[in-house]
């Protein structure tokens, strides 16, 4: 899997690189800086990411500026190096990092940099090179634009050298999926043979982008039924309510999960148990007797919001202790289950 995304980024690099030296080609006599490569892939969770800003068709040059603008939502700037263009003169450099800011404004960083020779210098360098190299961390997926702007390049006499030419680059950073089941929550923990209950399942996008997934639950290892295509932004949690109508199910004690698929990871958890049993065994011991009759009795007339609200009193699973209920007890008063 990790070969086949490198080989992916490779190329989309590859293809990319095309563009810029397309466009430079246009403007061969003006002096041409770049991000390079011009659109760079990598994933969210990755440490970091690096580009380099170059020039082209530079002409005697002494000293150079820009600033750079990025999403900061996508990127957060963590250095700059310089690059070998000013030392290919021979001269000692000085290279000044002015701003490393991912709180240039709502939306944007930026990285301002400056670059001279030192000393008694009577030519610059012309050709090309590379100005600096700036290292990333990647933070959310999406595509950040690296706009360059504030362009200065400047000859030994100090005099500043125009036009200048700029091409921008784009970060695209792919986002990670992170779908994590946090609850399984069974609403009963006894229900009659043939008769439904409800489970809710709570599930949280804890990567950075949004996802769409189905959730399956289970009775031990068997699905009791399936939701599909769930969409759920990141950062955010859904519940998802399933019934299980245990009509065709034996009697018996059963594990209830939860899994969301299909999405990496381990997506599964297990989280509750409800014992099947005879209808109108509230109590849950294998037999329906005087004391399932008084847990009836006692949340007769109840509701999901009644403070004394008994869900396995509830034994046809319509959300209200009846008259329907004590019914069912009825028929099945004294039968016992092995």
């Amino acid at each position: 899997m990790r070969k086949t995304k490198s080989l992916v980024l490779a190329a989309l690099t590859f293809f990319s690189s095309l563009i810029i030296f397309t466009s430079c080609s246009k403007a061969v006599s003006t002096p041409t800086e770049y991000v390079d490569p011009p659109q760079t892939t990598v994933w969210s969770n990755a440490t970091s990411v690096s580009i380099n800003v170059s020039i082209i068709q530079a002409v005697n040059v002494s000293g150079w500026e820009f600033s750079l603008y990025y999403v900061n939502s996508i990127l957060h700037s963590i250095t700059a190096t310089e690059g070998d263009f000013l030392a290919k003169g021979g001269a000692s450099t000085w290279f000044w990092i002015g701003e490393l800011n991912d709180n240039f404004n709502s939306t944007h960083g930026r990285v301002s940099l400056t670059c001279i020779q030192l000393g008694n210098i009577s030519n610059g360098v012309s050709g090309s090179g590379t100005l600096t190299t700036i290292t990333f961390q990647p933070l959310a997926g999406g595509n950040s634009t690296l706009h360059l702007s504030d362009l200065v390049l400047a000859d030994p006499g100090g005099n500043k050298m125009t036009p200048i030419n700029s091409f921008d680059g784009t970060v695209r950073v792919l986002g990670t999926v992170d779908i994590a089941i946090t609850s399984v929550t069974p609403l009963k923990t006894v229900v009659g043979q043939g008769y439904s209950m409800k489970i809710n399942v709570t599930i949280k996008n804890q990567g950075d982008q949004t996802a769409t997934f189905n959730v399956t639950t289970y009775a031990n290892t068997t699905a009791i039924d399936t939701a599909l295509n769930i969409s759920l932004s990141n950062g955010n949690s859904t519940i998802v309510t399933f019934t299980w109508n245990t009509t065709d199910w034996s009697k018996g004690n059963y594990t209830i999960s939860g899994s969301a698929w299909p999405v990496p990871g381990n997506n599964t958890l297990v989280d509750g148990s409800v014992f099947v049993t005879i209808p109108g065994d509230i109590k849950g011991d294998n037999v329906v007797d005087i004391y399932d009759a008084i847990l009836l009795s006692n949340a007769f007339n109840t509701r999901p919001d009644s403070s004394n609200w008994n869900p396995n009193a509830d034994i046809n699973g319509d959300n209200v202790v009846d008259i329907y209920d004590a019914i069912i007890l009825a028929n099945h008063y004294n039968q016992h289950y092995t």
